[in-house]
């Protein structure tokens, strides 16, 4: 399996401008001003969460006729309430009592009809930086823009959030498999960057041992199932509006966050992908596994390595463009998966057998000069070295 993103933005770049915006749910507090430099923990900006009220059917708990509710109601409309304070009383000789089941504000909206709805106090959210960083853009009560130079490598899917820590290579090439063995105590809190292939049992020790992320070239499908704790084949659907992965799973919270480059099953990492990652080893980086696939909310999962020292004026940054020639490109066809080379060509179009449609088509010379002929759609386009 691989996922094809139209999101024409190199999947890996050795220097780019990343600008993040870092938006809060509701309108709240913005902490920083434009110039300010961050740290990844930092927060940023804060605001309270609503929560949904929580109805209660106190007239039927009590066996009592919902009109006569509102004349056994010991607090008004509004009030504040905590978990175990008596709402409702009812009786003279043998008294019943309804007691508030958890803290809140009380609504008698509905009392007419025999209910009563608490609802939670807000939830406290801190947004923090993630990047390393300064704030380039401030958008009073609701946003702040975070720009940083830095390397990033994208990759095909992902699970977890977003975690930053210390990078550090796990594997010696990048057609290694990711073994129990090679994980360590040294391992912990870091973001640690495998070959061709993890396991359930390499997994399973990394998150024994704490580690925050994991970038694989594959993973095969029977690990996958047993870490998100998949059964059948229904949980594998794919497709409909907002799809993101895992499906079913996306308010799941993870112990890690894996990030997969190439594709289920064994392959090697992209060469250019495992070089520019294995020669930042021992610096900080952030990553995010969160993966959908519709538009506007296209999200791929990355990791980026801020570089602070780097020129501002030497860094372009990666706007949405077409594949031209010249391009250094990425093959996603099965057999050539991972593979990469330069695109010299654009082929005529031919007709695709299975369709019946006109499929375009080029050629790209690979690294030890063989030129071969793949669907356009089947190449990605890199950054540059």
């Amino acid at each position: 399996m691989t996922v094809y993103y139209p999101s024409l933005k190199p999947a890996v770049s050795p220097l780019t401008m990343i600008n993040q915006v870092r938006r809060l749910p509701f309108a709240g507090e913005v902490l920083v001003r434009v110039g300010n430099r961050l740290e990844p923990d930092q927060v940023v900006a804060r605001t309270l969460i609503p929560q949904r009220g929580q109805r209660f059917p106190v007239a039927r708990i009590l066996g009592i006729q919902a009109s006569s509710l509102p004349k056994h109601l010991l607090l008004e409309h509004g009030a504040d309430v905590e978990a175990g304070d008596i709402l409702v009383r009812v009786g003279r000789w043998r008294q019943r009592a309804w007691r508030a089941p958890l803290d809140g504000v009380l609504s008698t909206n509905e009392v007419e009809q025999g209910y009563l709805i608490i609802t939670p106090p807000a939830h406290p959210l801190e947004l923090r930086a993630h990047l390393k960083g300064f704030v380039s853009a401030v958008e009073p009560y609701h946003a702040v823009t975070i720009q940083t130079p830095a390397a990033l490598v994208q990759g095909v899917f992902g699970l977890g959030g977003e975690r930053h820590g210390v990078l550090r290579t796990a594997v010696t090439d990048e057609t290694d498999e990711l073994l129990p063995e090679m994980l360590d105590e040294r391992s912990s809190l870091s973001i640690l960057v495998g070959g061709a292939l993890i396991g359930a049992k390499a997994l399973a020790r990394a998150v024994e041992l704490q580690v925050r992320g994991l970038v694989v070239g594959g993973i095969t499908e029977e690990s996958l199932r047993l870490f998100l704790g998949y059964s059948g084949d229904s949980d594998w659907h794919i497709g409909g509006r907002n799809w993101s992965f895992p499906p079913n799973l996306t308010e799941r919270s993870f112990p890690l966050t894996l990030l997969v480059t190439e594709g289920v099953g064994y392959h090697p990492m992209c060469s250019r992908a495992f070089e520019l990652l294995t020669s930042y080893d021992g610096s900080e980086a952030s990553m995010d596994g969160q993966t959908s696939l519709h538009r506007p909310q296209i999200r791929r999962p990355y990791v980026a390595i801020p570089l602070s020292r780097a020129d501002p004026e030497a860094i372009a940054e990666d706007e949405y463009r077409e594949i031209n020639l010249g391009d250094p490109v990425r093959i996603l066809s099965h057999e050539l998966l991972g593979q990469t080379g330069t695109l010299v060509a654009f082929l005529l179009s031919t007709a695709t057998p299975a369709l019946g449609e006109r499929q375009r088509r080029a050629a790209v010379r690979l690294a030890d000069g063989q030129i071969i002929e793949v669907p356009l759609s089947n190449l990605e386009v890199l950054g540059e070295k």
